[in-house]
Order: structure tokens, then sequence, then C-alpha cells
């Protein structure tokens, strides 16, 4: 019976151990783009306005934004968020087109989820027309991690910092090198 039990244990305890995934599911190599179908018509008559540099103008849907800003309200952002919210509300009463900035703090990571999500409409100023898709992915860069959305002709046009402070063994700072190469992307975010 005892030799039995000790059986049993070791087959399970062997079983769970193997049956485990030591990798992480995602990889900072994983390189793919994620397509993304952008939703016709917007569901509230209220829309904020994005311009983004000389590539594209975001339009998002005013309810959908409030409701994104406050889903992800915690402790740690929630000054940043109610000044969004504050924002969003006192340029809402008087007029139906919201012009907001994308730097207002903490209002990039709302733009991007509601891209992510297909919940916007963007209008591309080159082609002078609105995009039926986008794609987006991680781009790690050092100890940071960015995610870029780009239009569909793989042009980036928005960026989120998404990670910091990724811990490598052996690594405990970026290499310079590493670091221009987001900033070079970042300042032709601007450009057409």
């Amino acid at each position: 019976m005892l030799r039995s039990a000790i059986f049993i244990f070791i087959f399970l305890f062997t079983a769970n151990l193997f049956s485990q995934n030591p990798e992480p599911d995602f990889s900072w190599n994983d390189t793919t783009y994620h397509l993304v179908s952008l939703k016709e018509n917007p569901e509230s008559k209220k829309i904020i306005q994005v311009n983004i540099g000389e590539k594209a103008i975001i339009y998002l849907d005013k309810d959908l934004a409030r409701k994104m800003t406050l889903r992800d309200m915690n402790d740690y952002n929630k000054k940043r968020r109610s000044a969004i919210l504050k924002e969003i509300d006192s340029r809402s009463k008087k007029k139906d087109t919201i012009v907001m900035s994308q730097y207002l703090d903490n209002f990039e990571y709302i733009i991007s989820d509601l891209l992510k999500e297909g919940n916007a409409k963007v209008y591309y100023k080159k082609h002078k027309s609105f995009v039926t898709s986008i794609s987006h992915r991680l781009e790690k860069y050092g100890l940071y991690a960015h995610r870029f959305i780009y239009l569909p002709d793989r042009r980036p046009f928005f960026s989120e910092m998404e990670v910091s402070g990724i811990l490598e063994p052996g690594k405990h700072f970026s290499d310079p090198k590493e670091l221009t190469k987001p900033g070079e992307k970042l300042a032709d975010l601007n450009n057409e």
C-alpha cells in the first residue's frame, strides 16, 4: 500500500513537473503585425479628434473613450485619468467634435487601446481618405517596449511606450545604440 502511494505521488509529481511550460507565451522577438479592422461608424454623436503629425488624424467615439478611461482607472493613474475625463466633458459641452492632444498625460494609452480594439477611425492625410484597417506590434528596444501602430502601407503613425524596465539576464542598462532606433522612429511619426 505504501509503495503504491509513493509510486502514485512520484508519478503525479513528475507529470505535473513536465506539463508546466517553463517558457512564457510571449517572446520579445515576436515581430508579428496584428491586423485590426476599424469600425465604420461611431456609436455616439460626439467625436474626439486627435491630430497625429502630418500622417493621420484619429477619430474616437467620445462615449467609448470615457468608458475606456474609467475601465482602466486605478489608484496609480486616478489623478491623470480624472483629468482626461474632465477635459473630455468640458470640451464636449461646446462642440460635437472635441479636438484633443495625444500628449494629454496618459491619454496615449486610451488612444492605443481603442485603436487595438478597432474602435476608431483613421484618416490618412497622404491618401485623403479613411483607412479600413491598421496593424500594430510591440517592439523592444533595450529595456523598453513600444507599441507602434501602422497604416495599411506599414507606415507607423502612432506609438506609446507600453513596457519599461525589462530585465534580461546579464543586462542592467540599455545600449545607447538600441535607444537611438526608437528615437528616430518616434521622431519620424510626425513627418509625412
